[in-house]
């Protein structure tokens, strides 16, 4: 069951979120990527391997070479929220934890998505897929699958995302709007993975980074500070001293860009979003981007 603090935010997350849908609501959704639709994008002259039938021939007829009509993807589409439920997840040196967080995004993602009635569908994976539910448009299975996800017990010591990218590209058949909830450390190179590109390329996949204080800065104090990982058990004794200060500075700014640099590369939409503020803007924006 989720604890009563966690839905209280959770309930006003809702409220929340449906107010601001309705305040920003400019327009139905747009998909960056071109696919089968109606609304025009561009046209650029044909490559062998294009499809014959898209060539607009009244163009082609006017300049004397084949040119391709490009459309954007349909507008309708669903939302899946995949949502990383590892142990790791039990991290949390602010007010919540990083599994409270992870929540808290998720509600944002959902509720957001219902008050702009989108259907929406959810994955919880840890080192594989744990539940999956198809995309769905009501209130009471928006509740139920962030009550599931809660009550989930990872017991694995891995996280893996490769069979949540193969599980995905294997279940989704329509265009989708893919929220990919994760800090992204896992045991496998998930993002130089042809499979994920592979995702990318056929759906609009988006990764949501929590952000614990914790992973971005050392606590105030000096000493040594005794660090255990949640996952593996691996216990370190981490420096308070200024040289040691500015190293942990220096990692965290670096893996930060390289996840950003290997986010471009897929390619997919990002954002690191602090545990220590609300979840609510930061997903609204995502959202307010593919407004047409």
């Amino acid at each position: 069951m989720i604890p009563e603090h966690v839905m209280k935010e959770l309930r006003y997350i809702e409220v929340a979120t449906g107010r601001k849908i309705r305040n920003q609501r400019v327009g139905t959704y747009q998909s960056p990527l071109r696919g089968p639709g109606f609304d025009f994008d561009e046209h650029q002259p044909y490559r062998p391997g294009d499809d014959v039938r898209r060539i607009d021939w009244n163009v082609t007829a006017r300049l004397g070479a084949p040119f391709v009509r490009h459309t954007h993807a349909e507008r309708e589409m669903n939302v899946m929220v995949a949502m990383d439920v590892s142990r790791s997840m039990a991290l949390g040196t602010t007010r919540h934890s990083k599994r409270e967080a992870m929540t808290f995004i998720t509600g944002s993602i959902l509720f957001s998505a219902l008050s702009d009635q989108i259907n929406t569908g959810f994955v919880a994976f840890g080192d594989k897929v744990l539940l999956s539910t198809q995309p769905r448009r009501t209130r009471a299975a928006a509740w139920s699958v962030l009550e599931q996800a809660w009550a989930l017990k990872p017991s694995s010591s891995k996280t893996l995302m490769l069979p949540l990218i193969r599980h995905l590209t294997l279940t989704l058949k329509r265009m989708s709007l893919i929220f990919i909830v994760s800090d992204f450390v896992t045991d496998d190179q998930v993002l130089e993975s042809p499979e994920l590109s592979h995702l990318a390329h056929k759906h609009d996949v988006v990764a949501v980074v929590p952000e614990d204080r914790a992973e971005t800065e050392l606590p105030a104090g000096a000493g040594y500070l005794h660090m255990r990982d949640v996952e593996s058990g691996r216990r370190v004794s981490v420096g308070l001293g200024r040289s040691a200060r500015s190293r942990y500075a220096d990692a965290v700014k670096a893996r930060r860009d390289a996840l950003a640099r290997a986010f471009y590369r897929v390619p997919m939409d990002h954002a690191f979003v602090p545990t220590t503020g609300s979840p609510v803007l930061p997903v609204l924006s995502l959202f307010a981007r593919r407004k047409a």
